[in-house]
């Protein structure tokens, strides 16, 4: 069935869990009547449950319709997905109950979107479908949530700013994050837990490869590393760093909008990408940036035996199970973004600054609002990316190279900020 004269804008996948509910109170409170949408899960008195509560929230919803189908099943869920323009996908731990989705998405001819981070799923992905995808125009768009819309999106808008203010691609970006408030459900446990417990030589070669992902287009874009895990002395933001959690996913994702976008894209031909926690200037942030690294190094070691992992998995919340609702609505987060401009002949580039950031929770608050409005995207703006020029018609993507800056104008109008400062001074 042609996109057009399907039922559906979108279905959202995984409706009754932790993030999928957030996605779904997001559309009854802003988008309800305006866009025609499903629930979808693999119980249905679950998801009957979910849209009474949304009834609370607004009545309308009432009506919303249920699809139901089980997540290995394949005739069940392509019968789901030919109804849709957009899937958007929440159920996971991806790796185990999201490979039929993303498989009959391709085959169906529907775009899709989700909020993994498990890059060895979205490498394997790559392998099996970006060709099919890409020559069937369909967009399978992983990472759109906090992993790694802020880095993927943050990078590309200080791309742009370089390319049409200052006249240069951009050689460098660095993506400090700052101080920040938030929780973490069960589910995003449960995908990281899997990750490292059935692939740790998998995950040994994205800790080590700037490239993971990116290499799948052999091209040559450079020789980015990923940041280091002590305590280091950023040269143009000017201050001290610790590691990130997030950037073993983030970084790969950034240098594969690299991939997919290059070479006509703002990107340098040696665009190097860093990822790393604000420590601060002076002894100040070096002693701040030396407990950041400390604090991972002791936790990665617990987490590598199996007694420390076991009692993570006692302390964490069950699948399901997530922040309170006080700590979504009072939680923040803020990355800092600098820019160095390519020059010739090795001579110093600009340093410009950014930002961005949200007033609220970023795992699941901030999280299942970047999803949403990348679906929005990807169902309503399909005419404003196409006239951008700049984003591929198809293939396993990233959201910069799915739907690049008219996404991040769908984000700053939903509340989030996205904003370049200009020069340092």
């Amino acid at each position: 069935m042609a996109l057009a004269a399907r039922p559906y804008q979108i279905v959202v996948w995984g409706a009754t869990g932790f993030t999928g509910k957030l996605v779904c109170e997001h559309i009854s409170r802003d988008y309800a009547g305006k866009i025609k949408w499903a629930m979808a899960g693999r119980d249905r008195q679950k998801l009957e449950k979910v849209r009474q509560e949304l009834c609370t929230i607004n009545p309308d919803v009432k009506d919303v319709p249920l699809l139901v189908a089980d997540a290995k099943n394949a005739a069940e869920v392509g019968n789901m997905l030919q109804q849709t323009k957009v899937v958007l996908s929440v159920a996971g731990p991806f790796a185990k109950i999201g490979n039929e989705v993303v498989a009959q998405a391709v085959e169906q001819g529907t775009h899709y979107c989700d909020i993994t981070g498990e890059v060895t799923w979205v490498k394997r992905n790559m392998e099996k479908y970006h060709a099919t995808a890409a020559a069937k125009g369909v967009k399978i768009v992983h990472c759109c949530g906090y992993d790694s819309i802020p880095s993927d999106i943050g990078a590309l808008m200080m791309a742009d700013y370089a390319e049409k203010q200052l006249g240069k691609k951009v050689a460098k970006v660095y993506t400090l994050a700052g101080t920040g408030k938030g929780g973490f459900s069960g589910g995003t446990v449960a995908s990281g837990m899997n990750m490292m417990e059935t692939e740790p030589q998998e995950m040994s070669k994205v800790a080590r490869d700037q490239y993971y992902l990116a290499s799948y287009h052999n091209k040559q874009l450079g020789n980015d590393k990923p940041a280091p895990f002590w305590p280091t002395k950023l040269q143009e933001p000017g201050e001290w760093a610790g590691p990130f959690i997030m950037e073993g996913c983030n970084a790969r994702v950034v240098q594969l909008s690299n991939a997919l976008l290059s070479p006509q894209g703002p990107y340098g031909r040696d665009f190097r990408y860093t990822e790393m926690m604000a420590g601060g200037e002076g002894w100040g942030g070096f002693i701040k940036a030396s407990l950041i690294s400390g604090i991972m190094a002791v936790g990665g070691l617990a987490l590598s035996t199996s007694l420390g992992m076991a009692l993570f998995k006692k302390l964490v919340p069950n699948p399901g199970e997530g922040p309170s609702l006080e700590l979504q609505r009072t939680g923040f987060w803020s990355h800092k973004i600098v820019g160095v401009t390519e020059e010739p002949n090795g001579q110093q580039g600009t340093v410009f600054t950014g930002e961005c950031g949200d007033k609220r929770d970023p795992g699941y608050w901030s999280t299942s609002r970047m999803v949403l409005e990348s679906a929005l995207c990807l169902a309503l703006d399909d005419e404003a990316i196409k006239q951008s020029g700049k984003c591929r018609d198809g293939g396993v993507l990233t959201p910069a190279s799915a739907m690049g800056l008219v996404l991040m104008e769908r984000l700053k109008a939903a509340g989030l900020k996205f904003t370049v400062h200009g020069p340092a001074k």
